[in-house]
């Protein structure tokens, strides 16, 4: 009585099992293996975005030290005039103080940019010196429309210079009006736009003719923008720096970018900003209309690493669906825990990848944490499949896999369409390899590894 007890029981104990080593509950349960693995995966990412919120808390504490972004705008002539205007509500009339801002005829700027990189514990970030020369000359109109010449108090006429972060100066800024060297105060004397420097333009006056230069030393970070307000604007810019972005409102007329660094030129209309010559000073200057070049690292290690954890899930997929078909062709039985053993050992490759590229080069990075996963990923498959036809083509997958997510990773305009083609590719060399496989029928147990 008890022996059949016994052969009832391992007879129902083998049917549970060949239930669950049958490729449809296999497949299923490898999926549900999959959802598993997106837990850590989420977890590296956000330890990636954590990261890369520290390295920006100490890019704006380098710049809090060096300077910020710097805009430059002007220089700019600012003319105080006295309007009478009557109040709306009793009809009396005011005498009120206001300006007008007269633009140069010609803006040229000449401007070398030395980069160097500063750091703050682990991070680092890109920041620059810019000895700018700019040259402005104007005409001043014989009238001002709306305005009574009268009312212009020309010995009250000064000269902008619009720097967005005034801490970024560098010793003496020197500026000359007609050559006649001129002292320099603070602010802008405008409305808004008030971070600058100002000088005395007194003496000039309706029909006048004259220059204005300003030399100066600028420190900044991330990116260096001009606004371009003249008439007409020539300005030209040199670095040795080999990585520039040129971007902003206007394009340079031509540029040369070599590893010894770039040389760009920029010639703009005023036009093209659809302003005039003259503009109200209540109003700000616009100095978003500007020609801007980028001084950051071509290379983004957050960034990129972020990116490469998104592809983290296929990238497992596509290792569980190896391992899967050679459970399919070759009869042999994988366990769950080796699947999962696999995957974490795949997802610590985006943790290495992260923690090394804080201290070395992105592609170093990259390399040194690919050979540790796949020479850990490989040991381990031999260890379970004892096939070394199998384990060879489990390192020659992951290989692929990840110089394929490299190229990837390098990739803008293309990397939806080569994450797209590899899932096809993938997908038709599984259904070639299991073409003759009957997914009805379940394994027996005696195929256990």
């Amino acid at each position: 009585m008890s022996d059949n007890r016994d052969s009832h029981s391992n007879d129902t104990s083998g049917r549970f099992m060949q239930f669950l080593n049958g490729y449809g509950v296999k497949s299923v349960l490898i999926g549900f293996m999959l959802l598993i693995m997106l837990i850590p995966l989420s977890m590296i990412g956000s330890l990636v975005n954590e990261r890369a919120g520290r390295a920006l808390e100490a890019q704006i504490k380098i710049g809090e030290i060096w300077g910020h972004e710097q805009t430059v705008g002007g220089p700019v002539l600012i003319v105080p005039y006295e309007a009478i205007e009557k109040i709306r509500n009793t009809g009396e009339l005011v005498t009120l103080k206001r300006q007008l801002v007269l633009l140069p005829e010609k803006l040229t700027t000449k401007g070398a940019v030395d980069v160097e990189s500063r750091s703050l514990g682990l991070y680092s970030s890109n920041v620059y010196t810019a000895n700018l020369t700019m040259v402005a000359d104007f005409v001043v109109p014989e009238n001002f429309q709306g305005v009574e010449k009268s009312a212009l108090d020309w010995s009250g006429a000064t000269v902008g210079l619009y720097l967005s972060d005034l801490q970024g100066l560098q010793g003496d800024i020197v500026m000359t009006v007609n050559g006649r060297a001129v002292p320099i105060e603070p602010a802008t004397g405008l409305e808004h736009n008030q971070s600058g420097v100002h000088a005395s333009a007194a003496g000039m006056g309706a029909g006048a003719t004259f220059a204005v230069e300003a030399s100066f030393s600028l420190r900044g970070m991330e990116a260096l923008n001009i606004w371009p307000s003249g008439t007409t604007s020539d300005i030209e810019l040199s670095s040795p720096w080999p990585s520039p972005g040129f971007h902003g409102r206007f394009s340079p007329i031509n540029r040369t970018v070599t590893a010894e660094g770039f040389e760009a030129r920029w010639q703009t209309l005023r036009l093209a900003q659809g302003i005039g010559p003259i503009l109200a000073g209540s109003m700000p200057l616009p100095v978003s209309n500007t020609v801007s070049v980028n001084f950051i690292d071509p290379v983004n290690t957050y960034s990129l690493t972020d990116r490469s954890v998104k592809y983290g899930s296929l990238f497992v997929l596509l290792t569980f669906a190896v391992i899967y078909l050679f459970e399919v062709v070759s009869g042999r039985k994988v366990h769950p825990v080796q699947y999962i053993l696999i995957g974490l050992a795949l997802s610590l490759f985006f943790m290495g990848l992260l923690s090394l590229a804080e201290h070395m080069a992105f592609t170093a990075a990259y390399v040194v944490s690919s050979l540790l996963i796949v020479g850990l990923v490989t040991i381990y498959a031999y260890s379970v499949t004892k096939s070394g036809g199998w384990t060879v083509g489990i390192c020659l997958t992951q290989t692929a896999l990840l110089g394929f997510l490299y190229g990837v990773l390098n990739m803008e305009d293309f990397a939806l369409l080569a994450g797209t083609t590899l899932m096809f590719v993938a997908l038709a060399a599984s259904m070639y390899l299991t073409r003759n496989v009957d997914w009805y029928k379940n394994s027996t147990p005696e195929d256990k590894a």
